[in-house]
């Protein structure tokens, strides 16, 4: 049934970027139609939640997708929404799927309906390479990500939206980033390490009593690496621009390790040693990377001596 859910929205995104050549009725009335599918699948879904759990959540995932990839269609293929209606649809589109995941229980529907919506851009793609449109609505998937987060520890969630999130983020910039686009493109990327640094904390504070303090260590070190090697693409061209990120980096991670280890020295120990690690290493880079050789290592020595004073 998921397969069949899964070849159900491709066609969907075929057929609306079919209607582009094949101009036979309104598009007006496609686009509806499309989006009362969709609202079908849910209403069918929602309706057999009791009885047949499994179908219903693969129903009201692939109705999510369709009104995502709808909406998308609509603002970005034939320019029928303006902005700040659609983003407003798609904030609904967002609340409402975060609520049906958590009235149900259901991780199931969560991971249907945001790969559906991480899909629905790339699927109705153009060419134009329009990164604050693509980017703004993918914070707010994330968004939703991290409000399911604060309530539920779903790990497999967490990691399709980080993969889906920088995997096409770092799509994007290889095929269309220019050094001028550096001033709308760098918020975007601090703001999804922000968001999936938060995800990891939320996700080591809300397991269950005899799991707390557990840390996923795709994202708690995988996140960083990977914001680490985009922004290092994004500053290429900046002076000293490397240097003072890795240093930035180094000291957020620090004071993060710092706060999390006096509002919970106990459970979240191995998430302080985790973050203490990144924020020594970010900030040991940095030196190398705005000092030479010799200020490199007297630093070094330095920052060594301190290290073993405090291993002591």
């Amino acid at each position: 049934m998921r397969v069949g859910v899964v070849v159900l929205f491709f066609g969907v995104a075929f057929l609306l970027k079919y209607a582009i050549e094949h101009n036979r009725l309104p598009i007006e009335l496609r686009l509806a139609g499309a989006a009362l599918g969709g609202i079908v699948l849910l209403a069918l879904g929602w309706r057999l939640r009791e009885r047949r759990r499994g179908y219903a959540e693969t129903l009201q995932g692939g109705g999510i997708g369709i009104l995502y990839l709808t909406v998308f269609a609509a603002l970005r293929l034939y320019a029928l929404l303006p902005p700040a209606g659609a983003f407003a649809l798609l904030v609904g589109i967002v609340a409402a799927s975060v609520l049906l995941a958590l009235l149900q229980g259901s991780l199931a529907l969560a991971v249907l309906g945001v790969t559906g919506g991480f899909l629905a851009p790339i699927l109705t793609s153009t060419g134009s390479g329009n990164h604050v449109l693509l980017f703004s609505y993918y914070a707010l998937l994330n968004a939703g990500i991290l409000a399911i987060a604060w309530f539920r520890s779903w790990r497999l969630l967490n990691l399709v939206g980080f993969v889906f999130t920088f995997v096409i983020g770092s799509w994007w910039g290889y095929r269309f980033y220019q050094p001028a686009l550096f001033a709308s493109t760098e918020p975007f990327l601090v703001l999804f390490l922000l968001m999936y640094v938060a995800i990891a904390v939320l996700f080591a504070f809300r397991q269950k009593p005899e799991l707390r303090g557990y840390v996923d260590g795709t994202l708690v070190f995988g996140v960083p690496i990977v914001a680490a090697l985009l922004q290092a693409a994004l500053v290429r061209d900046i002076e000293y621009g490397l240097a003072w990120s890795a240093f930035t980096l180094g000291l957020f991670y620090l004071v993060l390790a710092t706060a999390l280890f006096k509002r919970a020295p106990q459970t979240a120990r191995t998430l302080v040693e985790a973050f203490l690690a990144l924020g020594v290493v970010f900030a040991t880079l940095a030196i190398p990377l705005a000092l030479d050789g010799r200020w490199t290592a007297a630093a070094w020595a330095v920052e060594g001596a301190g290290i073993a004073w405090v291993g002591v």
